[in-house]
């Protein structure tokens, strides 16, 4: 995606001298252009446009500047989780969601049946209650804690703060563990304490659909014409002081 702009169009005529000062003063506003797209015009798109987004989300976009260009993206480096490139292109479409890395987990090690798609968190249930952030979505720390029990052997015990709680599979797609006697249940990750039962994920054979949320173009478009106008005449005048 590329979008060109004119600079007489954007600050009116431009004089001689003004014209030879336009690719210093271009560099100066590009570079403070992609600091306001970072820091100011993407967290408050993301505001109005996704329901309470999470800082990951709102800090999300790189901006970089290089001479008059600047590249926008959203495809980063992370640990644990999932970059924003690619939770964020489902809502800029609309359609299925992207899987997340704790569904992927479970399929690679066999827990989850390849007949179900995605593990789908019930942030309902008593079950998770304590492990809902401030944002509604489920704690990282707990999806972890949650793989980790589902990797240990039956009967093993465990000193974190879940040992009172056995998390298991319904179905259970590795081999030996696929016929507890808890086979009636719907299919999902349960979470027994106590007399407690609670099924924290529910398995979905089909990727849930989301509607389209916002626009990559159109936010860079708009919010560019926005600010480059004043940028680009602001950085002129200091240039020909």
């Amino acid at each position: 995606m590329s979008i060109n702009f004119d600079a007489e169009e954007l600050v009116g005529k431009l004089n001689i001298l003004e014209r030879s000062q336009l690719p210093y003063a271009g560099r100066r506003a590009m570079f403070q252009l992609a600091n306001i797209l970072r820091t100011e015009a993407w967290p408050a798109y993301a505001q109005v446009n996704f329901e309470n987004p999470v800082p990951y989300t709102t800090n999300g976009l790189i901006a970089k500047a290089d001479g008059l260009t600047v590249t926008l993206s959203f495809d980063r480096l992370t640990k644990g989780g999932q970059d924003p490139a690619r939770y964020l292109s489902p809502v800029q479409d609309g359609g299925a969601i992207y899987v997340t890395r704790f569904s992927r987990a479970l399929n690679t090690r066999g827990i989850k049946p390849a007949a179900y798609k995605y593990a789908s968190p019930n942030t309902g249930s008593l079950g998770m209650a304590g492990e809902i952030n401030q944002y509604g979505n489920v704690k990282s720390g707990f999806y972890q804690s949650v793989l980790a029990a589902l990797n240990r052997k039956p009967g093993s015990k465990t000193k974190s703060k879940y040992g009172d709680s056995q998390f298991f599979s319904v179905p259970d797609g590795r081999p030996g563990r696929a016929n507890r006697p808890n086979q009636r249940l719907k299919p999902g990750i349960y979470r027994r304490k106590g007399s407690l039962l609670s099924q924290i994920f529910s398995y979905e054979e089909e990727l849930p659909s989301v509607s389209k949320r916002w626009d990559f173009e159109e936010f860079a478009d708009i919010s560019a014409k926005e600010a480059l106008p004043r940028l680009l005449k602001k950085a002129l005048d200091e240039a020909l002081r």
